[in-house]
């Protein structure tokens, strides 16, 4: 089937970019949330770093991959006589084990079952590995023999298993989790024995060479992630190695007796067990990407049919007008609208007045305001689009709608559309599909931009990538890698709960490293935060300014409005957040707005994000892009909306405040235009 057969009758092309993509090399020199391993004679190092296992020199320096680029590796760990490793790699958002012969460079798959199988460690004779795996319904440690490919289950207890650590003498160290308490089991002669334990997270234990004593991760505060040493004497002793770093959740790797080497703060490092300082190893790595650079199409959202449009040319007589295009106010400015388009921007009294003149000379204009990132609404949607409406957004691009939900979607678009006052417009992502080979087959002339969901096979990430921009239509990612090498336009927050411990884009202290930023930065992937749905809403919800919005209080319940101020996340957890976007935007990397509603209230949510990327340090006019034009050219609609431009759609909103003083003055609404329709504010809300 040709690209063009998808392509429904309402949708025209439109050249955002021509030629053919362009690959790039992006320097990374930290990781995140990375793991080592060290080999038996001292050499050599592996680190996982972008999902990719890498090697180089134990002293430092340049970084060679020792796995592709379409799958996700994660846990090296070498054998005793350093010739193969074992690590864990991810399909479909399960893991299998994997064995790599380092003289021969060939790999094999170790374990090909319906569940998950982690955080591997060879047994002292080489001749097995140990691993945890929920083989048995819930996650225990379970041993395979390299030969045979017997596997044998070692624990059964209750609880949550994980990574298993051999010492030379074949004793098994693990953690366990059960009922928010964490402990580390020693496995003996097939009985486990408890010989630590903590109301925090514990993770990867390691054994010191000749046993005896053992190093793991401990998690006893939000900000806090720790390495520490146990003792295993009668009574065991414990000692805090490090403070006030970000150790990252994996196994070190020792080099000697007294000295090891860990991950922390994005980098690798050594340290002595007796010393107070550590020394870093540094790494370089030329990772290959790729920057998007297709034909795009855009749907003609002006079509005569859809919505009312206003019976005559008018004006709209302004003070101070944001155009989405410079840094500071127009000032004096008349804005013609004509039909649903913008005919002219000019000096005030340039050209010919109409009869219909709006006096705004004592407000704002601002381009209408764009989310980027909005689920299906859990509240009536007739509701819900008079909502956005009343907060100035007129366009909103929905994610993670289930094909249970498509219609649905699809009809409240429709419904949108035809009556411009009922909500806004509604661009929507593809829902989940199954068939690979042609991922856009089954609504194909309906959707406006398509995800790359986690689960779908890393190995096929380039295929579809490709699939779907001969198409024309922005490709987003629910996870960076490895899609990020491959060309998305868009990346949905940065990590996902759900990746951990294992992800590539937070660590447990939900900090990301330069590896995140030069690969963002270099692929111009455009990133959805969503701060305020990651504890951000509830922190400003303490502020009068927030709680006691009027529309807000108008719009929506005090059961409703009490879910969304509930404190769901530490405020650590936003701070580093924030801290990233900061990092991201100053480095040149590209940022949009979007709200993640519902999980915050409808509309005030985006305005909540912006003033929270104002905590983060961004300038008020950077800001206001973000929610105009950068989101309108993330969509690949920049050439219709976003910015106050000649023959663009006529979508603004109208406030009495000053944004580019004060960010909450995006509040101050007094009406909305959408497809150049006015809309007094007050006509949207419901009655006080």
């Amino acid at each position: 089937m040709s690209p063009r057969a998808f392509l429904c009758a309402s949708c025209t092309w439109l050249l955002s970019a021509t030629g053919a993509a362009q690959d790039r090399i992006a320097n990374v020199s930290e990781g995140t949330n990375i793991a080592v391993a060290l080999s038996p004679d001292g050499t050599t190092l592996v680190v996982d770093l972008i999902g990719q296992l890498w090697q180089l020199p134990s002293s430092g320096g340049a970084a060679n991959p020792l796995t592709p680029s379409t799958t996700i590796a994660r846990n090296p760990r070498f054998s005793r006589d350093g010739t193969k490793l074992v690590y864990q790699s991810e399909e479909a958002s399960q893991w299998d084990l994997w064995l790599l012969d380092i003289r021969e460079g060939a790999q094999r798959r170790l374990t090909d079952t319906p569940q998950n199988e982690t955080a591997p460690d060879f047994s002292p004779d080489g001749d097995s590995v140990v691993f945890a795996s929920d083989l048995a319904g819930s996650y225990d440690i379970w041993e395979i023999n390299l030969d045979s490919g017997e596997l044998a289950q070692l624990t059964s207890s209750s609880g949550h298993a994980s990574f298993p650590s051999v010492s030379e003498r074949g004793e098994i160290a693990y953690v366990n989790a059960f009922e928010g308490r964490w402990s580390l089991e020693l496995w003996r002669d097939g009985v486990s024995t408890e010989v630590f334990s903590a109301s925090h997270p514990l993770r990867a234990p390691s054994w010191r060479p000749s046993g005896g004593v053992l190093i793991f991760n401990e998690q006893p505060a939000p900000d806090q992630s720790n390495l520490t040493m146990l003792i295993l004497t009668a009574e065991p002793l414990t000692k805090r190695l490090t403070r006030g770093e970000d150790v990252f959740g994996f196994r070190p790797a020792w080099i000697s007796p007294g000295e090891f080497v860990y991950t922390s703060d994005g980098r690798v490092w050594r340290r002595r067990l007796a010393g107070a300082t550590r020394q870093p190893i540094h790494l370089f790595a030329g990772v290959e990407v790729t920057r998007p650079s297709y034909r795009r199409r855009a749907p003609d959202f002006a079509r005569a049919d859809w919505g009312e449009v206003p019976p005559e040319p008018y004006v709209i007589q302004v003070d101070r007008l944001f155009d989405g295009v410079g840094n500071q106010y127009r000032r004096h400015m008349d804005v013609h609208v004509e039909g649903q388009r913008i005919k002219a921007v000019v000096a005030r009294g340039l050209h010919p007045l109409p009869n219909n003149v709006i006096d705004a000379r004592d407000y704002t204009l601002v381009p209408g305001f764009i989310d980027l990132h909005a689920h299906a609404p859990d509240l009536p949607a007739d509701r819900v689009g008079q909502a956005w409406l009343s907060y100035g957004v007129t366009t909103i691009r929905e994610v993670g709608v289930e094909g249970s939900q498509w219609q649905e979607s699809v009809a409240r678009r429709a419904a949108w559309a035809a009556d411009t006052r009922a909500g806004p417009r509604l661009l929507l992502t593809a829902p989940p599909t199954q068939g690979l080979q042609e991922p856009i087959s089954g609504e194909g002339s309906d959707f406006d931009v398509f995800q790359l969901y986690r689960g779908r096979p890393e190995q096929l990430t380039p295929r579809v990538i490709n699939g779907v921009q001969e198409l024309g239509v922005p490709v987003f990612g629910q996870a960076l890698f490895p899609a990020a090498r491959f060309g998305i336009d868009g990346l949905e927050h940065i990590g996902g709960i759900s990746e951990r411990p294992f992800s590539l884009e937070r660590s447990a202290l939900d900090r990301s490293y330069q590896d995140v930023l030069s690969i963002l930065v270099e692929t111009r992937t455009v990133v959805t935060p969503a701060l305020v749905a990651f504890g951000g809403f509830q922190r400003l919800a303490a502020s009068p300014v927030w709680s006691r919005d009027e529309a807000y209080r108008r719009l929506f319940s005090p059961a409703e409005r009490a879910r969304w101020e509930a404190q769901t996340a530490s405020p650590e957890r936003l701070d580093n957040l924030q801290r990233m976007v900061a990092r991201l935007v100053q480095a040149g990397g590209r940022v949009a707005a979007g709200s993640d509603a519902p999980a915050v209230p409808f509309g005030l949510g985006l305005h909540a994000e912006l003033a929270l990327l104002r905590e983060a340090g961004l300038p008020n006019d950077q800001i206001l892009r973000l929610v105009t034009a950068e989101a309108a050219l993330a969509l690949g609609v920049e050439r219709e909306l976003g910015t106050i431009e000649p023959g663009k759609l006529a979508d603004f909103v109208i406030l009495s405040g000053n944004p580019l003083a004060r960010i909450e003055d995006s509040l101050r609404i007094e009406a909305v235009v959408k497809n150049g329709l006015w809309t007094d504010r007050e006509a949207l809300l419901p009655a006080p």
